[in-house]
């Protein structure tokens, strides 16, 4: 897979009716509609047939009309470069042949086998690079900023602090904090928190309880986890599972 992103989830959902709660603070998503009523936002419908990208941002919402439930295939990453320049663009896939098979065979895979991480980076380095028209020219953030997204998202979150990012970037901690925070709006703690809450609900999506969850992202407890969730989101990670269900 391409070195400058990072696959948090992918797959092919039908009838997503937990859509409206998962906030996606740095994730960045790509979604092929395959057919159903969607609106992003609350006001801007999705088309079926039509693909997706949502650069990273801390106010995306997506819903189904629950009397026409969406089909869809998904990828949600991370990436250290700027992607989009506005809030998401749209492509008709009956005007792009090539991107129109490779979607329709990724559809396909994606919902008749259990996805393996070898298949998901195949699909999602082909995706990318045929997208590659519709996104920026390689505009990334400054060289410390690139470095330390770059250690966060290859870093297990489990093992995450600014102080273990400055030392293995070999830069001063204030340095790093007030680089990033001119660049991005937010310190590199508040990424990571963000990190946290987006990861976790992907493990959620997976399958995976809050025990196993709040182990993999490095809370002594459940209820540091608990704590800590409610904290960022506002709702306990028990509300996603009922809507789960």
């Amino acid at each position: 897979m391409q070195h400058e992103y990072f696959i948090l989830s992918c797959g092919r959902v039908r009838n997503p009716s937990n859509w409206f709660y998962n906030p996606a603070y740095i994730v960045n998503r790509i979604y092929y509609i395959s057919s159903g009523t969607a609106y992003y936002k609350n006001n801007y419908q999705l088309k079926p047939g039509f693909l997706y990208i949502f650069r990273a941002n801390p106010d995306f919402r997506v819903a189904q009309d629950e009397s026409d439930p969406v089909d869809h295939t998904y990828f949600d990453f991370l990436t250290y470069k700027k992607l989009l320049l506005q809030d998401f663009i749209e492509i008709d896939l009956s005007n792009n042949s090539m991107l129109f098979h490779l979607v329709k065979a990724m559809e396909e895979d994606f919902g008749q086998h259990q996805i393996d991480r070898d298949l998901s980076c195949a699909y999602f380095d082909l995706l990318i690079h045929a997208l590659n028209q519709y996104l920026l020219p390689d505009i990334t953030y400054s060289e410390t900023t690139s470095a330390v997204l770059k250690m966060i998202h290859k870093t297990p979150t489990a093992e995450l602090s600014v102080d273990y990012i400055a030392e293995h970037c070999n830069r001063n901690v204030n340095h790093v904090i007030r680089t990033f925070k001119n660049e991005l709006g937010i310190t590199p703690h508040k990424y990571i928190s963000m990190l946290k809450i987006d990861q976790a609900i992907s493990y959620m999506r997976q399958g995976l309880n809050c025990t196993e969850i709040s182990e993999l992202l490095g809370f002594q407890s459940l209820s540091a986890f608990s704590y800590f969730f409610k904290k960022e989101t506002g709702n306990n990670p028990t509300d996603l599972f009922h809507l789960q269900d």
